[in-house]
């Protein structure tokens, strides 16, 4: 039975004992190829909006975190890349149970992703890089965050991501809750200069502070409003003559303010069971015998739950780890391909259930996956080093289907033996089509917020 929580139980339920009072005011986180005919010249529309986004538009971002070996999602099933790719991997090498056109084939073991592929709602975006690639966790990590290059000036990113520059740009200064990401710390891509994303990891993940949970404060703070307001009226007003100490008066004062407000965004939410089974749960059938994790899952789920409650979110910010495959990995990618495509398939139909007063959850939400790097061509003894040029999928009802970017050829690769970067596969190409053509940003503002003008794809 569904059932209404209050919002005060809701905030105390909800936000993420990570998540600092500041936070909500914005904090900076610390060759040849085989072509889809994907990228299209110039930007999208200018002017104040653009004419192809849509209506109501959510944005729901995973990270598959640690690097995935995407040659193994998309094997070539043809060609001299086939070639290439079975001469450098003997053991690992995966034969495709599906092709999707230009010698690229679908691995059989990405539960979910081969139907909602059938129907045409998956862009496989391939060969995703940047000049001058960097290896390192981090660092490739904190690239692809900020939507820069090795060779970009920090200066000019001042520690933000794209999506918290985004932020900075449209969020609603009167709405503190348009952002939200359901992992524990505000990653470098969703944090602002001025705005940034509220963790809120589980129903029952955070609460006040111990000592304002006590029979001694507890009373106060119940009764909410009052208190942060007239501490916010406080510190906003501060005549202190002490610079140093009024501008920590008025940092406290926005956060208590911008919690504050938080709060009042959120009047109930509604408690739901999902439509369908997740991976994790009892009744999911556990696709090839896989022990697959609720992790990405119970995101889902959370999300959901938020959609279908009509909270005025724009973007989520969600994490699925443990692609960072040295060894063991024909087991590690079987498991991690049945989670992330199972989880993705049951969240898109268990969104298809939920329709609210802005409409269609189904229509209104579109996911899109991350990852820092791919992985070197070559195997080693039980999986693959890190590489370069990585994949990332966008799913929705309002994508077309296909596959996207430039595939890397495989018999042509650097000094290194990593895959080449190709500018018809730029990271921040799909950065600024997602930007214009879904989020329904100016054109001219994506330019600035990227540093450049990049041309758009042609999955939206």
């Amino acid at each position: 039975m569904k059932r209404a929580l209050s919002r005060r139980t809701f905030i105390q339920s909800s936000l993420t004992a990570g998540a600092s009072l500041a936070g909500l005011v914005g904090c900076s986180g610390g060759g040849s190829s085989t072509s889809a005919s994907s990228v299209s010249s110039g930007g999208g529309t200018g002017g104040g909006g653009n004419a192809g986004a849509f209506t109501n538009p959510i944005l729901v971002v995973i990270n598959v975190d640690g690097g995935w070996d995407w040659l193994n999602v998309l094997p070539p099933d043809s060609g001299a890349n086939l070639t290439a790719y079975q001469a450098r991997r003997s053991t690992l090498r995966i034969t495709p149970s599906t092709t999707l056109g230009s010698g690229v084939g679908l691995n059989g073991d990405f539960i979910g992703l081969d139907v909602l592929h059938a129907q045409g709602k998956v862009a496989w975006v391939a060969g995703l890089s940047m000049p001058n690639p960097n290896l390192s966790h981090f660092t490739a990590g904190d690239l692809w965050a900020q939507g820069g290059t090795s060779g970009s000036n920090p200066s000019t990113l001042n520690g933000t991501g794209w999506l918290g520059r985004f932020a900075d740009q449209t969020f609603d200064a009167a709405n503190a809750i348009q952002g939200v990401t359901t992992i524990s710390s505000v990653h470098r891509m969703i944090a602002g200069a001025r705005r940034s994303f509220i963790p809120i990891t589980s129903t029952n993940g955070f609460r006040y502070p111990g000592s304002l949970r006590n029979t001694t404060l507890q009373t106060p703070y119940s009764t909410d409003s009052l208190l942060l307001q007239s501490a916010y009226n406080l510190g906003a007003t501060s005549i202190s003559a002490d610079s140093v100490s009024r501008t920590a008066y008025e940092l406290v004062a926005k956060s208590q303010k911008s919690f504050y407000d938080a709060t009042q965004s959120i009047s109930t939410l509604t408690a739901r069971t999902p439509s369908v089974p997740y991976p994790g749960d009892s009744n999911y059938i556990n696709a090839n015998g896989a022990v697959l994790s609720n992790s990405l899952s119970a995101q889902f789920k959370l999300i959901a739950s938020m959609i279908a409650a009509n909270l005025p979110i724009q973007v989520y910010y969600c994490r699925l780890g443990g692609w960072d495959t040295h060894s063991n990995q024909l087991i590690a990618m079987k498991n991690l391909l049945s989670t992330l495509g199972g989880s993705i398939k049951s969240f898109y139909e268990d969104l298809g259930t939920i329709t609210t007063s802005t409409g269609s959850a189904q229509n209104r939400v579109m996911m899109m996956t991350w990852s820092e790097f791919g992985r070197r061509v070559t195997e080693n003894s039980g999986g693959t080093d890190h590489g370069t040029n990585s994949l990332s999928l966008c799913i929705g009802n309002s994508i077309k289907g296909g596959l996207y970017g430039a595939y890397p050829n495989l018999a042509n690769l650097d000094n290194n033996a990593n895959m080449r970067y190709s500018s018809e596969s730029d990271f921040r190409s799909m950065y600024a089509t997602v930007l214009d053509r879904w989020l329904g940003q100016a054109t001219t503002s994506t330019n600035t917020l990227l540093g450049s003008n990049y041309p758009r794809m042609n999955f939206l």
